[in-house]
């Protein structure tokens, strides 16, 4: 009895596990247009296309087992469907659509739900093209993966049978990967291997305590805003677009999805994403080995071993690498220091050391290299911590996991490049502790404000004292103010009041009798004053007036206003421009009378 595809593929996927590769990732070509062939089967040297005339022909004739990538015809309108297609069949199959103008909104339209992975617009462009395809060969490696650890398979952990080769070939190639990896930068800011560093105080969130010693109550972390936290995600999200997965050191995805965690530990996209950029490493490192690509195979391998120490792969393909750890050793400790693996590498040099792989002077050049390399990954951990505390505004406590604390650390770790990052990171430090100041002196938090600004006057040996004592005056010179308007806002109160009271006590001079009051003919319009309502300011005026027989205001005043001289000028202007009808004796003859109006100013009235 044959074997069915799937069956067979899950044996050809099951050889391949075993010994560390990964299954060649096939390109296939969806289309009737069979002109689209010449210029597709030049995209990808080394993969042999096949061409199906339907999605529908594809799905039955191809595993769901086997990673391809697909390039679909997109002209032909039923892209969303075809698209849904493959994925209902396969998660394997990575689309890529072959779309032009017309059709290229619809394909946009795809990548956005994140349906479709890419799209190449014809004509062809073939630098273009290939990268494309090149990425959605990686995701369809790093997809078939995550499929795999979902639902495991018996793997043999018995390294892949080679053909013999020479010794001294191999003594070669590992002298060229020493060589390669030798000048490699420090590329990942924090590996999962790395030990805390010397001078560190455990985070707040798992104090460490002795005997007789309490461990501080943690504090809860300050929420960081989620602007700067979604400006993060973007950096990832773009440097996977450019597979910018560890590289450069200050500007690759996994440095801004562990941004991301730093600030918000849940995040779920950060997660995801650096659990996909193991699954990539994972899928390059099996690719390098296969191509016996021993340098590159190396470097991803120890990348992915400091995001996933307990990915399932990783066993098999260390298995592949110690079949020829001789030659190797040297590369195998330089990529673990490039991994910021410290750990691993000091336990390579040791195994190195007992079995003779390396002499003893490559060893303690080695060792020399790695002290060098982890004291310089202590000093960029500790600037990041401070860097992210700052973000957050954990300026001062807890008194182990806020800024001032990692920044004190880093000075007193003293060097060249603590001392270069110091500077940057004291400007930072100093901005935000003048802003939480300011902050807190507006809230009347006495007690946070005044601890601010005496931290402010201590940073960096005193280098912000000015800058503390001109934000010292300037709220002095707030309060003054504001207890000066408080004065003048309350005399004016018992001024009106007097006023009034005089009024009220003076004799009223005998003269004719209104039997109906003076009204207005239509509302009051008032132009509230631009710097009240810049201040977000309300308040109210009382003005006494006399309304003449012509039904004209005369003899304005102010009599009370809150606050006082704001809205002054706008009142008596709008009873000015107001036109009534004159008091009326019992006979109907208009006379003249004393009236008073309180006009009241609000944001919500304003015009």
């Amino acid at each position: 009895m044959r074997p069915s595809p799937q069956s067979a593929a899950r044996s050809e996927r099951s050889e391949l596990l075993a010994s560390g590769d990964a299954p060649r990732v096939a390109l296939l070509l969806v289309t009737s247009d069979d002109t689209l062939w010449t210029p597709v089967s030049g995209l990808s040297p080394g993969r042999e296309p096949r061409q199906f005339d339907s999605v529908a022909e594809l799905t039955a004739q191809w595993s769901a087992e086997r990673p391809a990538v697909v390039l679909i015809d997109g002209r032909g309108g039923a892209l969303d469907a075809e698209v849904q297609a493959l994925q209902t069949h396969s998660t394997a199959l990575v689309p890529i659509a072959i779309v032009d103008e017309a059709s290229r909104v619809a394909a946009a339209a795809l990548e956005r739900r994140r349906a479709l992975f890419d799209h190449v617009l014809l004509p062809i462009d073939v630098g273009t093209a290939r990268s494309i395809i090149e990425r959605a060969a990686e995701e369809s490696s790093a997809r078939l993966s995550l499929a795999d650890a979902e639902r495991p398979v018996e793997r043999s952990l018995a390294p892949a049978k080679r053909p013999e080769r020479p010794l001294g070939l191999w003594i070669g190639i590992g002298i060229v990967a020493v060589a390669v990896l030798a000048g490699a930068a420090l590329w990942l800011s924090k590996g999962s291997e790395t030990p805390a560093p010397a001078a560190a105080v455990p985070a707040a969130s798992a104090p460490a305590s002795g005997p007789g010693t309490a461990a501080p109550a943690a504090a809860p972390a300050p929420t960081a805003s989620s602007e700067d936290i979604e400006a993060q995600l973007e950096r990832a999200r773009a440097a996977m677009r450019d597979k910018r997965y560890i590289d450069p050191a200050s500007d690759n995805a996994l440095l801004h999805y562990k941004t991301v965690l730093e600030l918000d530990a849940q995040n779920g996209e950060a997660r995801q994403g650096v659990d996909r950029i193991a699954e990539l490493l994972i899928a390059r490192a099996a690719a390098s080995l296969g191509a016996r690509d021993y340098a590159s195979a190396l470097r991803s391998l120890e990348a992915a071993r400091s995001v996933k120490p307990d990915h399932p792969r990783l066993a098999a393909l260390d298995q592949q690498v110690n079949s020829h750890l001789k030659e190797l050793s040297a590369a195998q400790v330089q990529a673990a220091l490039a991994a910021n693996a410290f750990a691993r590498a000091a336990a390579l040099l040791s195994q190195a050391e007992k079995t003779g792989a390396l002499p003893a002077d490559q060893i303690a050049a080695l060792r020399a290299d790695a002290a060098r390399r982890e004291a310089a990954a202590q000093v960029a951990d500790l600037a990041h911590l401070a860097q992210v505390r700052i973000t957050q505004g954990r300026l001062l406590d807890p008194a182990n996991d806020s800024a001032r604390g990692y920044l004190r650390q880093l000075q007193e770790r003293g060097g060249a490049g603590a001392a270069d990052t110091l500077a940057h990171l004291y400007d930072a430090y100093a901005k935000r502790l003048a802003a939480d100041a300011r902050a807190a002196y507006g809230r009347g938090a006495t007690a946070d404000y005044e601890a601010l600004l005496a931290e402010l006057r201590t940073v960096d040996g005193g280098a912000f004292a000015a800058q503390a004592q001109s934000l010292q005056r300037e709220l002095d010179r707030g309060r003054e103010q504001a207890r000066a308007r408080a004065e003048a806002d309350a005399k004016a109160a018992a001024d009106a009041e007097a006023k009034a009271a005089t009024a009220a006590a003076a004799p009223v001079a005998a003269g004719p009798v209104a039997a109906t009051p003076p009204k207005l003919t239509k509302a009051l319009t008032l132009d509230y004053p631009e710097r009240a309502a810049a201040a977000g300011v309300e308040g109210w005026v009382e003005v006494h007036f006399d309304v003449n027989t012509a039904g004209v205001a005369e003899n304005l005043r102010v009599a009370a206003a809150q606050p006082a001289g704001t809205f002054d000028a706008a009142a008596l202007n709008a009873i000015r421009r107001a036109r009534f009808t004159p008091a009326m004796t019992a006979d109907g003859t208009p006379i003249a009378q004393p009236t008073t109006l309180k006009l009241r100013f609000t944001l919500g009235s304003r015009k």
